[in-house]
């Protein structure tokens, strides 16, 4: 069997295209197409579609938020570090000194060693 096209109905051909814009505009395409039968299908898909965009956008937030959370954690590690540098630095008897001076104390630091009363 041998394709030829003066064997095509060109009316019927042009009759269906006709129909097809017809349907289209009448909006009932979709039923014509039996589309009807697979709505459980295309809702399941839809269904999918959702959950996955949604995990999505979960996801990205909690990275968003892990990112943001590393920034801090260097922020108050570089903070960290100074404070500690600033305890370090009052724990040395001049520094003490001084601060006990400019509160206006008068406790200063002892002159001479501690005697030992028992041996």
């Amino acid at each position: 069997m041998e394709f030829r096209l003066k064997d095509i109905d060109w009316k019927a051909v042009s009759g269906a295209i006709i129909e097809t814009f017809r349907s289209i505009g009448r909006g009932d395409i979709l039923l014509r197409m039996r589309v009807d039968k697979l709505f459980p299908f295309i809702l399941y898909t839809f269904a999918l579609a959702w959950v996955s965009i949604w995990l999505t956008y979960k996801s990205d937030q909690t990275m968003l938020k892990a990112e943001q959370n590393k920034e801090r954690i260097k922020e108050l590690k570089i903070s960290y570090a100074k404070k500690t540098c600033d305890i370090a630095g009052l724990s040395r008897i001049s520094t003490i000194e001084s601060l006990l001076k400019e509160s206006g104390s008068e406790v200063k630091a002892p002159e001479k060693p501690a005697d030992r009363l028992v041996d």
